[in-house]
């Protein structure tokens, strides 16, 4: 999920936490985990800039208190936003989503004990509360970097069906991710983030990244009316969903067609 000012004034990019960089007009921070191998051996940028991951074939290692993060804003929030709603996370890498079949991923901790991970049929992982003291999301070495995204998704919903209210809960989610791993230079920037609204802020728009190139994606209210048309990021990969119109409820869909 990217972060995005209007055009008269900076642009937020949030992809990758462990990003404080800026640059002119770019603001990079951090909000989704890049799953970084425990000695790691480059680090590679995409064209535009908006995600940073580091990349190595060492055994994949995330500190925990991102997901204990992610779960506590769930629980937290969930009543309110997604009643029927379920927490799940994605491996993504490059663009592209990655099955969590097979991958024995696993909460670990410096004594070695694990909590294997529970992975659905759609290859999205789920992970029991994470234990007090310190623990890390491991699994066997992969061939290059990957970024973990939380994704929530109730009953009789699915990618291209999606309730707003579960869009703008996965945005707080994200957002709570990104503050458990914020370095010190990020924190001015999310607390100004935090201070005109956060999620629900109308001087940003949330870039929602699809699987495949998209060929629309309109908002259809709970109550009927002509679908609203949303817009599209330039490369088609990612919808912009209206998270903070009051108009639109939370059973709000959002729907997606590919190319």
């Amino acid at each position: 999920m990217t972060i995005v000012q209007p055009q008269s004034t900076v642009y937020f990019a949030c992809e990758t936490i462990g990003s404080a960089a800026m640059r002119i007009g770019w603001l990079v921070w951090a909000v989704l985990v890049p799953a970084v191998p425990a000695a790691a051996q480059e680090t590679d940028a995409d064209p535009d800039g908006s995600e940073i991951v580091v990349t190595g074939r060492r055994p994949l290692r995330i500190d925990a208190k991102v997901l204990r993060a992610a779960q506590a804003r769930f629980a937290a929030d969930h009543a309110e936003l997604s009643p029927q709603g379920v927490l799940r996370f994605e491996l993504w890498r490059r663009g592209k989503r990655v099955r969590a079949d097979g991958l024995n991923l696993a909460l670990t901790d410096s004594a070695g004990r694990q909590v294997p991970a529970t992975i659905d049929g759609d290859g999205r992982a789920a992970f029991a509360p994470v234990p007090k003291g310190r623990w890390f999301l491991t699994a066997p070495a992969q061939p290059s970097g990957m970024s973990l995204r939380p994704i929530v998704l109730s009953g009789r919903t699915g990618i291209n069906d999606r309730r707003l209210g579960d869009l703008r809960l996965q945005c707080r989610i994200v957002v709570s991710m990104a503050k458990a791993k914020a370095s010190v230079l990020a924190m001015p920037v999310i607390g100004v983030f935090d201070a005109i609204g956060g999620c629900a802020s109308k001087s940003f728009g949330f870039y929602h990244w699809a699987e495949q190139p998209l060929a629309g994606a309109v908002a259809v209210a709970a109550d009927g009316g002509p679908p609203t048309v949303l817009p599209l990021s330039a490369t088609r990969d990612a919808y912009l969903p209206p998270l903070s119109n009051r108009k639109l409820g939370n059973e709000t869909r959002i729907r997606t067609t590919y190319q």
